[in-house]
Order: C-alpha cells, then sequence, then structure tokens
C-alpha cells in the first residue's frame, strides 16, 4: 500500500486527488505544518528538506521502493503508474504538458510567493509587492480562460494531469483569480467539473 506523507496546502492536496484519482490503495498521514511535524528526525529520514508532499511506493519503478517528493512529480507518477490521465493524442499530451509546466514553474510559485510575502517574511513587505504577485497570479488564470474557451480542459476533451495539478492552486485564491479582469465564466465552470469529481474531493479533504 502506498503512504502519503501530506497537508492541508495546495502542494499537499495535489498529491491527495492524484492518489486518489489514479485508483491506487493508499494511507495518508496528514501532517500539522503549524507544529513543525514537517521537521521531525522521522520525518526528515524521509525529505532531508522537510516539506510535505511525501509519497512511498512499494512498487516503484523496477518493482523497488520509491521514495517521491514534490507534488507534481507525485501526480505525474501515479498518472503513468494507473495509465490515466495523460493522452495518447500527441497534440492533447503537448498541450498537456504545456499546462502542467506552466502551473508547476509559474502558477504554482507565484500563489506561494503571495503566501511567503504576506506571512512568513521577517520584515514587513510593502503591500505594492505582493498586489504585483498577485496582479500576476490573475493575468495567469486569465490565460487559462482563454484556453478553456477552446475545450473543457485544459489539453482540450479530455482531463489530464494539468487539471488535477492546477484545480488546488485555483481554489486557494478563488476569490482573488474571479475578481481579475478577463477572467471568463469558463474557468469557473472548468473548476466545478473538476470539483465535482469524488478523487477530488477526497483529495481536497486529505482523505483515501
Amino acid at each position: 500500500m502506498i503512504e502519503l506523507h501530506t497537508a492541508g496546502t495546495a502542494n499537499g492536496q495535489r498529491s491527495a486527488i492524484a492518489v486518489n484519482e489514479c485508483g491506487v490503495a493508499c494511507r495518508i498521514h496528514v501532517l500539522d505544518l503549524t507544529k513543525g511535524d514537517q521537521h521531525t528526525p522521522e520525518f526528515r529520514k524521509l525529505n532531508p528538506r522537510g516539506r510535505i508532499p511525501v509519497l512511498i511506493d512499494p512498487q516503484g519503478p523496477g518493482g523497488r521502493e520509491l521514495v517521491l517528493t514534490q507534488s507534481w512529480a507525485i501526480l505525474l507518477h501515479l498518472a503513468e503508474r494507473a495509465g490515466r490521465f495523460i493522452p495518447t493524442d500527441p497534440l492533447a499530451r503537448v498541450r498537456m504538458y504545456e499546462w502542467l509546466m506552466e502551473g508547476a514553474s509559474d502558477i504554482a510559485p507565484t500563489n506561494s510567493n503571495i503566501y511567503f510575502l504576506g506571512n512568513r517574511m521577517p520584515e514587513k513587505v510593502p503591500g505594492s509587492t505582493i498586489a504585483f504577485y498577485e496582479n500576476r497570479l490573475q493575468d495567469m488564470f486569465r490565460t487559462a480562460a482563454e484556453r478553456l474557451e477552446d475545450g473543457p480542459y485544459l489539453a482540450g476533451d479530455e482531463i489530464t494531469v494539468a487539471d488535477l495539478g492546477l484545480y488546488p492552486v485555483y481554489m486557494a485564491r478563488k476569490a482573488l483569480i474571479d475578481a481579475g479582469a478577463g477572467v471568463t465564466g469558463g474557468l469557473q465552470t472548468w473548476a466545478e467539473r473538476i470539483g465535482a469529481r469524488p478523487g477530488v474531493q477526497k483529495g481536497m479533504r486529505l482523505q483515501c
């Protein structure tokens, strides 16, 4: 059985969505980040960086145990393992990778910057700096909304890892994103469609 150590952040929810949507037997361990559970010696053995999530797959590549960190890598690994959410159509597959990387390298880090600048910096950060990243996030989701005018999902007609990966970020900043100029109703419809899935609902609650 797969073990997942996670918490109630967008990264943590993404990994929990992955185990549920990919239909793997899993035991979820929810860490309390406010109490420093991620810094215990036991957890540091799994991830020396002290960050969630961590997946332990006893049947990893070659049948060997795999300890995997980074929520986007976990999502992609489980999708490949299950043979789901990765298009076989070449164009859809390229679009999936485009939006998967957009989410992992641009959108999710911008969301993290908003959180850290507003909550974790040792000195108060000017509101204009936070507003810069908030505007940047709105602009990124505006582009996603434009993409969704051409189809129900980011890569086209099928749901992929790109949709599952981006959904927790949208939900974390829903009010901010929806208030952005030019963000169309297609984005909200997309989110409702993703959020209606039982596996996504369980993942958002960190259940399996």
